[in-house]
């Protein structure tokens, strides 16, 4: 909800549309269009999002189809609970994690560059064989994702879950475990990796 919040307040006349209804008072869509200078449409969207979001009242005008808006509070506090969301963020991403099982996939065209000291792989270095030539394309790798890499079984090897590989990578963030997920699934697009289950 925070964030949706966040999002709707950020658009252009969201900010504008709620102080003039602060102004106003009870306030039809096309009134505020006429006094802010934004077409009607805009402003029956702008209204529409921000009632759904709990941060306006509507009501059918007396002896008319007319529909009018005000603020429900004068008041709009946001607040970032990050322990809150870190938590959620975690069951879900850790649920995932647990279900998908990865290896590596055979691919004689990738080669992956490690760093036997530390543990983690440096690089991705893509082949492509020309008529006459090779071109070779490189990937820099973060520390996170050299460290998840170097953890993933061989292709000859079982599949592991992503949350094994992670706990074996000394991955433990929520945070961070899901952008191992959004990295999984960018490598099975490149073809490095292939998701088992």
């Amino acid at each position: 909800m925070t964030r949706g919040l966040i999002e709707a307040l950020a658009r252009e006349y969201s900010i504008e549309l709620l102080q003039e209804l602060h102004a106003r008072g009870w306030s039809s869509a096309s009134e505020l269009a006429r006094e802010m200078g934004i077409h009607v449409a805009t402003t029956m969207r702008k209204l529409a999002e921000l009632e759904t979001l709990g941060l306006l009242e509507k009501r059918s005008r007396t002896d008319s189809d007319v529909i009018e808006y005000r603020l429900a509070k004068p008041r709009v506090e946001i607040v970032l609970d990050f322990d809150a969301d870190e938590k959620a963020t975690a069951r879900d991403a850790w649920r995932r994690a647990e279900r998908v099982l990865v290896k590596e996939h055979p691919n004689r065209k990738v080669f992956l560059e490690s760093d036997d000291q530390v543990r983690r792989v440096r690089r991705i270095l893509f082949l492509k064989v020309l008529r006459r030539r090779t071109e070779a394309r490189t990937v820099e790798l973060s520390e996170l994702e050299g460290r998840f890499l170097w953890a993933l079984p061989y292709a000859s090897e079982a599949g592991r879950s992503v949350a094994e590989i992670c706990r074996r990578a000394e991955i433990e963030s929520p945070l961070q475990l899901s952008r191992v997920l959004e990295f999984v699934k960018e490598l099975e697009r490149l073809g490095i990796l292939e998701v088992v289950q």
